[in-house]
């Protein structure tokens, strides 16, 4: 798995959670982070990845899901 975290903000604390907003990028649409798969963080709306493989930017929405600039679900 090829994930560069490029930036994050934190947002707050949730349940001993750190909640943050991420830039990320990585090579294929699976290597996409879910919410909650960063150990110890959770990422929030709009997080942010380019897909280098697909040349897409995918934005995280508050549903958990990633969504090309287009508003696709491409992934979750």
């Amino acid at each position: 798995m090829a994930l560069t975290i490029r930036s994050e903000e934190h947002i707050k604390y949730e349940n001993g959670v750190a909640v943050v907003r991420g830039e990320f990028d990585v090579d294929t649409l699976d290597e996409l982070p879910m919410p909650a798969e960063i150990s110890g963080k959770r990422l929030c709306q709009g997080s942010t990845a380019l897909v280098i493989s697909d040349g897409l930017l995918a934005v995280l929405t508050g549903d958990g899901k990633w969504r090309n600039c287009s508003g696709k679900i491409i992934k979750g």
